[in-house]
């Protein structure tokens, strides 16, 4: 399950930090009856319910939206406004497919963060984050859903959200439901 809701875009990022925390306080209770349940993170700073190991989530928030995803396995989500897109990052993370696919696109902008946001998600529920090499993680994006042949046991999912924000996913779920909240 994974719950998107817009917020003002003018927040700080401590402020879009908070209301992610508070889209998954609220939501925690929706969907499991759990009030505020104390996080701790992982060895490489993946937060987790110690008193409910059985709950996976995680959250993500950008300018303009927050999303926390649940799953009853690891998972990842990541969230980006499509904006200019760095071409550093893009050398030092992308494939050289990805970023011949960027570099043809009609709309460079958003094949980065298409990309740059599976990257980021698959890090995420790994527990790495983007700190590993992330190169050798190579997506598809021309079938239903994207594909790493890198990683085998993990589905991802993608939406563009009023064609402005990118949302990718990473799971073993194959059934992603995403719930919009009004801002």
């Amino acid at each position: 399950m994974i719950f998107c809701k817009r917020i003002n875009e003018d927040l700080s990022v401590r402020e879009e930090h908070e209301a992610a925390h508070e889209l998954l306080f609220r939501s925690i209770e929706k969907l499991y009856g759990i009030s505020s349940p104390r996080i701790e993170k992982g060895e490489h700073g993946k937060p987790f319910f110690p008193e409910h190991p059985e709950i996976f989530f995680n959250i993500s928030h950008c300018r303009g939206l927050v999303v926390c995803g649940f799953s009853d396995s690891e998972i990842g989500v990541d969230a980006e406004l499509i904006r200019d897109h760095s071409p550093r990052v893009m050398d030092r993370v992308f494939s050289g497919s990805e970023r011949e696919t960027v570099l043809s696109s009609e709309n460079r902008n958003e094949m980065f963060f298409r990309f740059w946001t599976l990257k980021e998600a698959l890090g995420k529920c790994l527990g790495t984050g983007v700190f590993c090499d992330m190169k050798p993680y190579s997506f598809e994006l021309s079938g239903e859903r994207p594909v790493c042949a890198a990683v085998k046991d993990k589905i991802f999912f993608q939406k563009i959200i009023y064609e402005k924000w990118v949302v990718s996913v990473c799971t073993h779920d194959p059934k992603i439901e995403f719930i919009f909240e009004d801002q």
